[in-house]
């Protein structure tokens, strides 16, 4: 019995703060609690985190995925409950917006844009962070993603990390072909080009191109075979081998140019390039035959005859 006059003494209070709560300094004092809320939670998860990457560091992609993923999940939800909070007043502040609601879109056309990009990028399952895409002029790799932009650690020419983070708005996405390059796991497939002329010697250096990109993939090369096989597999899809190819073409009457195709690790292009297309070009400069004596002669001759003349 006690207990029951004890909860009918407290109905009183709890009306009273209820009433206050339904009032807008109320709803304004609830949704300041449950923005600071959201901060305190989303501090937790990334403590809680370092706490269990300390004893066994998982991939950092992966957990970079789970806590954009785990705050962007916070803040919809504080959003949505803010939201509902003030459903009444927006409620009404919409109507009296409706006179001019379409001159409100055509201006904010760019922001509902990234709003609808933002929602493209977290449909997609093939983007995640730590994926390496390409945006138009723009490379890098997918280190945060927001309501209205998308953050890339850039990736320069040299296919290396420049140490920039790229900043780009969600619409891109509508405007602009993207690239994932990572789409299928670790191993990408990588194209190095080479341009020679008419009088190039085409057994040789494609004989030599293959001779460097094996050398440089005797690690992984069958890994990636492995790994490819069962993207396939599950995929449905047939992708390029993974064991280096060359392909020719003519660029035009003067020049021709040589591809080299092969399999590599997506962190290990811009070295592997680098290594390759040095070491082609001195060797294939050496593979050059001596000029003939008697050719040497001719040719000494006939600067002297210019020189006369």
């Amino acid at each position: 019995m006690e207990i029951l006059q004890f909860f009918r003494d407290l109905e009183p209070s709890v009306e009273q703060v209820f009433n206050f709560l339904e009032g807008r300094l109320g709803k304004l004092i609830l949704s300041i609690a449950i923005l600071m809320l959201a901060t305190t939670i989303n501090r937790l998860m990334h403590w809680r985190l370092l706490r269990e990457t300390k004893a066994t560091p998982p991939q950092t992609g992966n957990v970079r995925a789970t806590w954009v993923r785990r705050k962007n999940i916070v803040w919809v939800t504080a959003l949505l409950l803010v939201l509902a909070l003030w459903s009444g007043q927006i409620t009404g502040f919409l109507i009296s917006l409706a006179a001019i609601g379409g001159a409100l879109l055509i201006v904010s056309k760019e922001f509902i844009l990234c709003l609808w990009g933002a929602l493209v990028i977290s449909l997609n399952k093939s983007l995640r962070i730590g994926s390496t895409i390409e945006v138009g002029q723009f490379t890098g790799q997918l280190v945060n993603t927001g309501f209205v932009t998308f953050e890339l650690a850039e990736i320069g020419p040299s296919k290396k990390q420049t140490g920039r983070l790229l900043s780009l708005p969600n619409s891109l996405v509508f405007t602009q072909a993207m690239k994932n390059l990572s789409v299928y796991g670790s191993y990408g497939i990588h194209l190095i080009d080479f341009n020679f002329d008419k009088s190039v010697k085409i057994q040789a250096a494609e004989s030599l191109a293959l001779k460097l990109a094996n050398e440089a993939g005797k690690h992984w090369i069958d890994e990636a075979e492995r790994h490819f096989s069962a993207v396939e597999r599950d995929n449905f899809v047939d992708l390029p081998k993974a064991r280096p190819e060359v392909f020719w073409a003519s660029v035009d009457e003067k020049c021709l140019r040589m591809t080299l195709r092969f399999a590599c690790p997506l962190n290990k292009r811009g070295q592997l390039e680098k290594s390759i297309v040095k070491r082609f070009w001195v060797e294939y400069s050496e593979m050059a035959p001596p000029m003939p004596a008697q050719s040497q002669q001719n040719t000494q001759q006939s600067s002297m005859a210019n020189t006369t003349s």
